[in-house]
């Protein structure tokens, strides 16, 4: 017996269908190399110039920049390079201002030292140049020791004393410690007394600082037979001291920057001072989680407000982190 089977010829179909799938796996290779090649070009420039730009910052180059970054992640970087180019001015300004107020008192000593190997000066002028040297050694001293002060503070390494005091009675050691200062350019101090003591906790010895320093510079920078008045008041939160006096004032340029070290406003330069007690006074507030605002105006006065914490539990977790 003979059995025929009759089958149609798909032999050219399936190589038709074989050779499109080649065409479409090869057409999906080529897009999706394609692709793959566009979005690294997109990931790896950003980072290329990113790379180059960070070997520039480590060199000193703060001036450098990437462009076109985007607003993801590596778009920091700018922010970051114009923060370290700030950061480095301001470095150069304050070594600027310690040469210059390291030079200004040797240029002094070393003058009147000369002066003095003289073996015929008069014995007054003797003793003048030697209070002049023996002045701005002091003032050296003082300098050197208010930059210490600051960096200890800047790296909070100082650890603050908390005791509770009165309030009351740190003023009134204050004032009458700057009482001498006053009276020689006639300024009168008045001090309105709460009628209840305000009790407060807080480093005693540089909170008394803080406010040596405030009354310091109101007596400095107020006009003979001018008044500094001091007051203070006591809410469930805080308590704000406040200290007024009816000096040169200051602009509010002035006021912007009277916080930066070794900032002095020219009218002032002739004052005695070297720019940092100010700066010591705001760290010193800051680490005992207060605030400082100062109200001036030029030719009428400036009042400087603090405003420090009652409870010692908000400072000192401040100090814990």
């Amino acid at each position: 017996d003979y059995y025929i089977y009759v089958q149609k010829d798909t032999s050219g179909q399936k190589s038709a269908i074989a050779n499109s799938a080649i065409l479409i796996l090869g057409c999906v290779f080529l897009t999706g190399s394609i692709v793959f090649l566009v979005i690294a070009d997109i990931i790896v420039k950003p980072l290329t110039r990113l790379t180059n730009a960070l070997k520039e910052l480590s060199n000193g180059n703060y001036d450098v920049r990437v462009d076109n970054v985007g607003q993801d992640e590596i778009s920091k970087f700018n922010q970051m390079a114009r923060q370290l180019a700030k950061q480095d001015e301001t470095r150069q300004k304050f070594i600027s201002d310690i040469s210059h107020e390291f030079q200004t008192p040797l240029t002094s000593i070393q003058g009147f030292a000369n002066i003095l190997k003289e073996e015929d000066l008069p014995k007054e002028q003797r003793v003048k140049y030697a209070n002049i040297i023996l002045y701005n050694s002091k003032r050296l001293s003082s300098l050197a020791k208010n930059m210490l002060q600051l960096t200890l503070l800047d790296r909070e390494e100082i650890e603050l004393e908390i005791s509770t005091y009165s309030l009351i009675e740190q003023m009134n050691r204050v004032i009458s410690t700057q009482e001498n200062q006053a009276m020689e350019k006639n300024i009168e101090i008045e001090f309105q007394v709460p009628k209840k003591d305000i009790v407060i906790d807080g480093d005693e010895q540089r909170l008394e600082q803080v406010w040596t320093n405030i009354v310091s510079n109101a007596i400095k920078y107020t006009n003979d037979g001018g008044l500094i008045t001091i007051s203070m008041k006591k809410t469930s939160k805080e308590v704000e001291v406040s200290i007024e006096d009816t000096g040169i004032g200051m602009s509010k340029e002035v006021v912007s920057h009277i916080f930066e070290r070794f900032y002095r406003e020219d009218k002032a330069r002739n004052v005695e001072g070297n720019g940092l007690g100010l700066a010591i006074v705001k760290s010193i507030v800051d680490l005992h989680n207060g605030k400082i605002d100062i109200l001036s105006q030029v030719d009428v006065g400036t009042v400087f407000i603090v405003k420090l914490p009652i409870e010692k539990q908000k400072f000192m977790n401040r100090l814990k982190l």
